[in-house]
């Protein structure tokens, strides 16, 4: 079962769409299933026409010119105010403690958050998936007014948090546990 890993393939296509960005998109094809990867086809069929450097600009326009659709999920929660800081602060324990991190992007990026969620135990961030939802639905929606092709993979990222959700209570049920 992908479930597990379904963050980290998703993840895998938000970052930046540098050289490695087709060979990412096919695994990530190639591995995902349900929603997810019904959005990530959706995408791929909308961008297969653009070169290289026009999906580069297009992403660079989407998130980063555009504060309406950054993927840092704490600005679209609290903006600049204080609890951003905390929360910053807050994620960069638990990431480290993952070993999630990669050095240029702040903790609440959405690709180390989906990273963070794939690999830290279910309860420890079971707030921070309804968080990550929040802030999902806040960026889908200038997305979809504009008709961006990256629209499709906030819509497989968030495919893929509320699989993450109801993911453990299935396994508990399973396992003879409570769900």
């Amino acid at each position: 079962m992908h479930t597990l890993t379904n963050p980290l393939l998703v993840a895998d296509v938000l970052h930046y769409p540098d050289e490695t960005f087709q060979a990412r998109l096919i695994c990530t094809l190639e591995s995902l299933e349900g929603p997810p990867l019904q959005h990530v086809i959706a995408f791929s069929e909308e961008v297969a026409n653009v070169v290289p450097a026009g999906l580069e600009e297009l992403y660079t326009q989407t998130f980063d010119l555009n504060p309406v659709a950054t993927l840092e999920v704490g600005w679209h929660l609290w903006g600049e105010q204080y609890e951003r800081g905390r929360f910053l602060a807050e994620l960069r324990e638990l990431q480290d403690s993952l070993g999630v991190g990669d050095g240029t992007n702040l903790p609440d990026h959405l690709t180390l958050l989906l990273e963070t969620i794939a690999k830290a135990p279910s309860q420890k961030v079971t707030a921070l998936r309804g968080q990550v939802l929040t802030a999902l639905e806040k960026i889908l929606k200038p997305l979809e007014e504009h008709g961006n092709p990256y629209r499709h993979l906030i819509r497989a990222a968030m495919a893929t948090i509320q699989a993450e959700v109801f993911q453990p209570a299935a396994t508990a049920t399973a396992e003879g546990g409570a769900a």
